[in-house]
């Protein structure tokens, strides 16, 4: 059976699968160059029937994510498209008039300079106004089948937490256990949190539904209060909250414990705020900046962590797999996986909704067995996260040849051992090899790589290459014969995907200290395996043979704001345009010489 998977709502993606196994996953915006992009992922599509080889009318079934999205956000392109300021304008100007005046604005007469008619391409027809769900749901389908050539029969669209729980369930590793499976983001149709239970070879079970599990909400509102772009820039409150002092931070952390709260297995209010923007804007008017990252975190954290434990007591289920966008908090996860009840802890790459495409096809096979009376054992899970394409030598050589780069440079046949010279030398690398990661963190193929012990490599990665904030971590990736060298993991998470963090050991501290938060010490590793991939694997091995450290600084490759690099010549534009010195792709290095 042929399935593709497709989310196209925010974070659009595409997945295909070819007997049960993940042969391709592409987020749309990687080849859009439009972060967040939102709407039909096309060049997603196109690049996974490539990948594997595939014609469309070979595809057995399509499985769309979601059943409720407006027609105004993919009008918009909501997350694709808004700044900041936008995100101000639709509380103030959209969900105020709404919520306390009883008004009913219209959002795209608000945001017509947003609005993009001839972008627009689905049947109108079938769309009554800005809000029509069900109308839009039809236009999406048909837009599918009318792309792909096929009918309509061929198409399915499922609910979207399914699709997340589905992710959660299928890709890890160890698929003959049964699991319990939380989902939480901000919102998607009708719910923002479940509890489902994932047993080996039966259709997944929902326990829990609820529409009050409000965390997503409240934190990405926290990150907008504190003047940071909302549904993006939620890591960097993540990445704050460590530095604050708990002792000042009291009013404003009271300010969040008193409203939500957990009940039993759902969600509930001690104080029911009338929306989860102004309330909180009001009473955090005058908190400090750190304190309100600190509250939001330790909030979320508190929150989560006894709502699984509820689940596992109400269950008896202690193996737990975490998705949604609320799983992006890796901190979070950590206190998870850290509690006595917890057996182990599951994350997989990408687990907010770029991943919803692959959730998707997952739920559609099994959906299949079940109609068609079939086993799932032909059904795999993920063994490594670079499902997307890989350049040839020749494809590189090309790019470099025809694409112009300003910046003077010397251009050189070279291998893994001049980049371990120019990291032993201080240098900052970009690597760009092998097929692209799927989700948001660099695993190596697309990255900006530095020795983990200079602290003058943090500088000039924030100031000169990427434009981050400075209180920003960094993450390192670590061979795995050296994990236990470096991260306190007793119950032995899986590690692969930057996805849960851990505290450090001492040795870690002293040989990996720039790849640490550097308040708490704690870290988001990628644990990297010889199987997983070889090539990446080799050249920590040749930085561990010449220092004896077993892992490198690894962040994304990328300028900020902007989607990690696909192809060739997305890295060479990234490379002319930063302060970047060094690029290694192909065989060759790339230098600037001015």
């Amino acid at each position: 059976m042929i399935v593709l998977g497709i989310h196209d709502g925010h974070n659009a993606s595409a997945a295909l699968f070819v007997e049960g196994r993940l042969a391709a996953a592409v987020c749309e915006e990687r080849l859009s160059r439009c972060k967040n992009e939102y709407g039909f992922p096309a060049r997603a599509i196109r690049q996974c029937l490539l990948l594997a080889g595939i014609e469309t009318e070979q595809i057995d079934r399509v499985a769309m994510a979601t059943r409720h999205l407006p027609p105004k956000y993919f009008l918009v392109k909501r997350n694709a498209n808004f700044t900041k300021e936008d995100y101000w304008r639709e509380q103030t100007e959209y969900w105020y008039p709404r919520i306390y005046e009883r008004k009913n604005p219209s959002y795209l007469e608000i945001f017509k300079d947003k609005v993009d008619e001839a972008g627009f391409d689905y049947d109108r027809s079938l769309i009554a106004d800005e809000d029509d769900v069900e109308g839009m749901q039809k236009a999406r389908v048909r837009k599918t089948a009318s792309f792909l050539a096929l009918s309509e029969a061929r198409i399915r669209v499922y609910d979207h937490h399914c699709c997340h729980a589905h992710y959660a369930a299928c890709t890890g590793p160890e698929t003959d256990r049964t699991f319990l499976v939380f989902t939480a983001d901000g919102a998607g149709d009708g719910a923002n949190g479940t509890i489902q239970k994932a047993v080996p070879g039966k259709p997944m079970v929902e326990m829990v539904r609820t529409a009050k599990c409000n965390i997503g909400r409240m934190y990405r509102y926290a990150t907008l209060l504190l003047g940071m772009k909302q549904n993006e820039h939620e890591y960097k409150v993540m990445g704050l909250a460590p530095y604050a002092k708990p002792e000042y931070c009291q009013d404003a952390y009271r300010v969040y414990a008193d409203t939500l709260q957990v009940e039993g297995v759902d969600f509930d209010y001690r104080f029911q705020p009338q929306d989860h923007f102004f309330y909180f804007k009001e009473r955090l008017a005058c908190a400090r900046f750190d304190a309100v990252a600190y509250a939001v975190q330790k909030r979320t954290e508190e929150l989560l962590c006894r709502w699984v434990e509820n689940g596992i007591s109400k269950y008896g289920i202690r193996n737990v797999r975490l998705s949604g966008g609320v799983a992006l908090n890796v901190k979070a996860n950590q206190k998870i996986w850290e509690m006595a009840e917890v057996q182990n802890l599951f994350v997989g790459p990408g687990p907010g909704d770029e991943s919803l495409s692959i959730g998707a096809g997952y739920a559609a096979m099994m959906e299949a067995a079940a109609e068609l009376n079939r086993p799932l054992e032909n059904m795999h899970g993920i063994e490594h996260a670079y499902l997307g394409r890989a350049y040839t030598d020749g494809e590189i050589k090309r790019a470099i040849d025809t694409t112009p780069i300003a910046s003077p440079c010397r251009i050189q046949k070279a291998g893994e051992t001049d980049l371990v010279e120019l990291l032993l030398q201080g240098e900052v690398v970009a690597r760009f090899a092998g097929p692209m990661e799927f989700g948001p963190r660099a695993l190596g193929n697309r990255s900006i790589l530095a020795d983990p012990r200079r602290p003058e490599t943090v500088r000039t990665i924030n100031e000169m290459i990427k434009l981050r904030d400075f209180w920003m971590p960094f993450a390192p990736s670590i061979l795995a014969d050296n994990e236990k060298d470096y991260i306190v993991n007793p119950k032995r998470i899986d590690a692969r995907f930057m996805t849960v963090s851990f505290d450090s050991t001492a040795k870690a501290r002293e040989e990996l200290r720039c790849g640490l938060h550097p308040y708490d010490a704690t870290m988001r590793p990628q644990i990297v395996t010889a199987d997983a991939n070889p090539a990446y694997h080799r050249l920590l091995r040749r930085f561990k043979n010449r220092t004896g450290i077993g892992g490198l600084l690894n962040t994304s490759f990328n300028l900020h704001g902007e989607p990690i690099v696909e192809s060739p010549k997305d890295a060479l534009s990234t490379f002319d345009r930063s302060g970047l010195r060094h690029l290694f792709m192909g065989g060759w290095l790339l230098s600037k010489t001015s």
